[in-house]
């Protein structure tokens, strides 16, 4: 398919794997059950930002309104001259009537939140195969709803103060064999960031108070990948931990400290609330 940025595409499915429905659950009417084989004509046009405000999608799980707007639309201006914030809702909107994102809503917050389609994640595979997108959920999970938030909140903070790059987040780690075969999945970290330094950091959002042994036991597996003797197969090299409670922060700077910098630990009013996190980040 050949992306155009001034014109109306046609997109078309190309054959779809057999094992699709298996994958969605969904019957062949669900929103998530296997497209036909067919020309999709939508009035909507595939810029180079659509792809990858569904990418960041699909790697967040989910995203707001909000951040999607912060991440993609807050300095962008349209063709019609359009701000940045009404661009932004009329260009989700499109996206959404174009079944290319959808709108769902938590028990919990009254806000509006968009998860990717298996429409938008075939035609990214198509459009950018070297961008390895990610298989769409068909929702959000209540029990990490809060978890999953504010990860993401974490991560628009690191690229917009320059903390960080190439964030490669747990959805898209857990369909990694380079972390899959080396971790278990209780041990796989919310994600990987590149800081200042060139150095992958493994990040992790504490919110849930976990028993003592459980950290203690991530921390020695952390500690033991990180001072593997060849560099190569380090799949992190330092930790970053942002916790909710003071309780957990103090109990996990007790434990690191030993390692020196290999760990960071700070709280939550630490990190949201800094303008300025370069230091404490990356040891600069």
């Amino acid at each position: 398919m050949q992306l155009t940025t001034e014109k109306q595409i046609e997109f078309e499915f190309e054959s779809l794997p057999s094992d699709l429905g298996k994958v969605t659950g969904e019957s062949a009417s669900g929103d998530f059950a296997r497209p036909k084989k067919r020309t999709v004509n939508q009035q909507v046009v595939l810029s180079e930002r659509d792809l990858e405000v569904i990418q960041f999608i699909l790697e967040m799980k989910f995203a707001s309104f909000d951040n999607l707007h912060l991440r993609f639309f807050a300095n962008a201006i349209s063709a019609r001259n359009e701000g940045g914030f009404h661009y932004a809702k009329k260009r989700l909107l499109r996206l959404e009537r174009a079944k290319f994102i959808k709108a769902t809503y938590s028990f919990s917050h009254s806000a509006k939140y968009y998860i990717a389609t298996y429409k938008s994640y075939y035609a990214l595979k198509q459009i950018k195969p070297d961008w390895s997108a990610v298989k769409p959920r068909k929702g959000f999970d209540q029990r990490t709803f809060e978890h999953d938030l504010d990860v993401c909140s974490a991560r628009l903070l690191i690229e917009e103060k320059g903390l960080g790059s190439s964030w490669c987040s747990e959805k898209k780690l857990k369909s990694s064999p380079e972390f899959t075969s080396g971790l278990s999945s209780l041990y796989i970290p919310d994600a990987i960031y590149v800081d200042h330094g060139q150095r992958k950091v493994a990040f992790e959002i504490e919110i849930a108070t976990k028993a003592k042994s459980r950290y203690v036991d991530k921390i020695k597996r952390y500690v033991n990948l990180m001072r593997l003797v060849d560099p190569t197969k380090r799949i992190f090299e330092r930790c970053h931990y942002v916790c909710q409670k003071d309780s957990v922060a103090i109990f996990l700077r007790s434990q690191t400290k030993i390692y020196g910098e290999l760990f960071v630990v700070q709280t939550y009013q630490e990190f949201f609330s800094q303008h300025d996190l370069t230091k404490k980040i990356v040891g600069g």
